[in-house]
C-alpha cells in the first residue's frame, strides 16, 4: 500500500472502523506525543505549531472515523459513530483554544490549593 493510499483510503470511507480507531486514532496519537517529547516547552512557538499539527491529526481521525463509520455492522453503531464523531468536531476547537491559551497547563494549578 503506497503512503497515499494509507492516507487517502480512510477519507473515502475504505477502511475499517477498527483500523481507523486503533492504527491511525490509537497509535497515530501515540507516535505523534512521542514527537512531543522533542518539542521544548518553554518555547512558544514551537508548542502553537505543536498544537496545530495535533488539531491536523484529531481532524483527520475524525473525518475518517466519520467516513468509515458506513463499515459498522449495524445501524445503531453506524449512528453512535457518527454521532461521536460530529461531537468531536465541535469540540476540537475549544480544547484547541484552551490549549493554546494555556488554559490546559497542569502547571498552572499548582497554587491553587
Amino acid at each position: 500500500m503506497s503512503r497515499w493510499r494509507f492516507l487517502a483510503d480512510p477519507l473515502e470511507g475504505r477502511t475499517s472502523i477498527g483500523k481507523i480507531v486503533w492504527v491511525y486514532g490509537v497509535l497515530g496519537s501515540l507516535l505523534y506525543g512521542c514527537l512531543g517529547l522533542l518539542v521544548d516547552a518553554g518555547d512558544e512557538r514551537a508548542m502553537h505549531l505543536y498544537t496545530i499539527g495535533g488539531l491536523a491529526l484529531s481532524l483527520y481521525v475524525t473525518v475518517a472515523t466519520y467516513q468509515c463509520a458506513r463499515n459498522c455492522k449495524t445501524a445503531f453503531g453506524r449512528r453512535l459513530v457518527r454521532v461521536c464523531a460530529v461531537l468531536t468536531l465541535l469540540l476540537l476547537p475549544l480544547a484547541t483554544y484552551l490549549e493554546w491559551n494555556g488554559a490546559l497547563d497542569l502547571t498552572s494549578l499548582r497554587g491553587v490549593e
